[in-house]
């Protein structure tokens, strides 16, 4: 089974690599967009910019240079970031004082 579908994908053209490296842009521009949907939100500071370098694991210019698994676990990260900052927006803004009603 496996040897038939190599056949095919060589008969096609499609090569293995290929394959990865589509993947691989598939998972950066969902990186890219779940970031751009972070930095659309009220609670996405100068603080979390700053922050996005470890998020990112570097410079997200340079999300190319990554491995596909290491991309993967990037976005799950990122989606991770992006609810914890829709609650924040949702409610007060992060870090305010609320006093109690006298």
């Amino acid at each position: 089974m496996q040897f038939i579908i190599g056949v095919l994908l060589a008969i096609s053209g499609v090569s293995a690599y290929g394959v990865y490296c589509r993947r691989k842009d598939h998972v950066i521009l969902d990186i890219r967009n779940v970031l751009e949907d972070c930095r659309s939100l009220k609670s996405w500071d100068d603080r979390s910019e700053l922050k996005l370098g470890t998020w990112v694991e570097g410079d997200e210019r340079e999300l190319h240079r990554k491995s596909l698994r290491v991309l993967k676990r990037i976005l799950k990260e990122m989606i991770r970031y992006y609810q914890i900052h829709l609650e924040m927006a949702d409610g007060e803004p992060y870090g305010t004082y609320q006093s109690q009603p006298k």
